[in-house]
């Protein structure tokens, strides 16, 4: 299918009636599997029902788990409230500091020489 000889409304219009036939397959795909799903709990003697809301046993409804923060691995020497881990993207200030001669290491040593302390044990 060639779209580019379409225009920008004949491409919305068909955009509008794309997504509805999504939806439409979705709602005929869901109805189709409560079905199987239902007729393969009555088969079992249950209801889908207890399935679904039941006690956890079938169901897993465990919560997402909680990850700890990464310790800042990189640090900005002037402004100890900049701080990068080193995962994901490289924040502007890093590539900044990196364009006016600084280097990956002096943001590393500085980040163990900003670090919050923790307290001694006594």
């Amino acid at each position: 299918m060639d779209l580019s000889t379409y225009t920008l409304p004949q491409l919305k219009q068909l955009q509008v009636r794309i997504d509805k036939a999504i939806a439409r397959q979705q709602a005929d795909l869901k109805g189709t599997m409560r079905k199987r799903l239902d007729k393969l709990a009555r088969e079992h003697g249950l209801s889908l029902e207890e399935l679904v809301a039941g006690t956890g046993d079938i169901v897993d409804a465990r919560p997402p788990v909680q990850r700890a923060p990464v310790a800042a691995k990189y640090r900005h020497p002037s402004n100890r409230d900049l701080a990068w881990s080193g995962r994901g993207r490289t924040p502007h200030w890093v590539t900044a500091y990196l364009a006016n001669g600084g280097t990956m290491d002096a943001l590393a040593i500085a980040a163990e020489k900003l670090a919050p302390r923790l307290p001694r044990m006594r």
